[in-house]
């Protein structure tokens, strides 16, 4: 037996030359059961769905919170009361967390699936972080509205 001829360890030889050789990157990845894989994608279209209502939803409601400080006169406020900035910031805070949070879990959708990971963490926690963001920006909108007003 030639030297040559000889398997590596590092791989196997390649066909053409006697010293090159072929070195497998990645192992192969194991099989995914297709009720697995039919549910998971099944359950990412339901978040999916469920996420772009919500999302039109909130950046309609998101619209209405600007009308919170309209009442506001030339009187001394305490605090963030009457603060139309901070209603500004929330507002356009709350479309951009919604906007970009959707968006971002539809495009990771679909990297997850053309590499076969599970795929419906991303639209799940793009509704959750819808949710915290309307929150979060409700919670402002009441500390902005001056005295007197129902919210």
């Amino acid at each position: 037996m030639r030297p040559c001829d000889e398997p590596s360890r590092a791989g196997r030889r390649a066909s053409g030359s006697p010293y090159t050789v072929t070195v497998k990157a990645t192992p192969a990845a194991p099989r995914r059961h297709v009720v697995i894989v039919v549910a998971d994608i099944l359950a990412s279209v339901i978040f999916l769905v469920f996420g772009a209502v919500l999302a039109l939803t909130v950046v309609g409601y998101a619209a209405q919170f600007g009308t919170v400080t309209a009442d506001c006169g030339a009187g001394p406020f305490d605090g963030l009361e009457c603060s139309s900035i901070a209603l500004s910031i929330a507002v356009y805070g709350l479309i951009g967390v919604t906007v970009l949070g959707y968006f971002l879990a539809v495009g990771m959708v679909v990297v997850s699936v053309i590499r076969k990971r599970l795929t419906f963490w991303w639209p799940l926690g793009a509704v959750i972080l819808i949710i915290v963001a309307f929150y979060a920006a409700a919670w402002v909108a009441g500390m902005v509205a001056p005295a007197g007003v129902s919210s």
